[in-house]
């Protein structure tokens, strides 16, 4: 029979696993994201979902970071918060870059291509546009399928997570700290 004693002296969970179970519902926030951004020319109101979604990134991030901080006593190094946040980027964004693979590849496997022709209409428009480099350049990737795979798009858009997350770790590390220390 346990003890609240012993149920107090249990081990803290590390970053590392911190990062580990919060990267599951973080990546499925990005990946909520993601599909949002995805049908948004299907269904215009999920591009407000996104946007609003995208900005409650850092929010989300700092409110793990906080939680880690608290949890440590306030004895959480800035270098540790930030890993933490680097590691929640890259297990989210795993997680968020599987999901937009497999709609990208078996549920809208014309993205690209219904996006790019969407900017020719847009730009054939506009007198200025009409005989610009880059509309040239957009028709002869369509015509010439030269448009990127769903995985060629899932794997930038996964390294921009993985680097933006970095950095936008690094500041929400330091809000988290100084914020934190304050109450302490």
């Amino acid at each position: 029979m346990r003890t609240f004693a012993v149920c107090m002296t249990e081990p803290k969970k590390s970053i590392f696993q911190r990062a580990s179970e919060w990267g599951v519902p973080f990546g499925l926030y990005l990946g909520v994201a993601a599909l949002a951004s995805i049908f948004a020319d299907k269904m215009p109101v999920l591009s407000l979902v996104f946007w609003v979604m995208l900005l409650g990134v850092p929010f989300l991030v700092y409110y793990f970071q906080r939680r880690k901080f608290i949890e440590d006593d306030g004895f959480t190094e800035h270098a540790g918060l930030w890993m933490m946040g680097i590691m929640l980027f890259i297990l989210g964004g795993m997680l968020a870059s599987l999901i937009a693979y497999l709609v990208l590849q078996y549920m809208r496997p014309s993205f690209m291509y219904e996006q790019a022709q969407a900017v020719i209409e847009a730009y054939d428009k506009i007198p200025q546009m009409k005989d610009s480099e880059m509309l040239r350049v957009i028709k002869r990737m369509v015509d010439e399928h030269l448009m990127p795979a769903p995985i060629e798009v899932v794997f930038n858009a996964y390294w921009f997570i993985t680097f933006g997350g970095s950095l936008l770790s690094a500041i929400t590390a330091i809000v988290a700290r100084r914020t934190l220390k304050k109450n302490h």
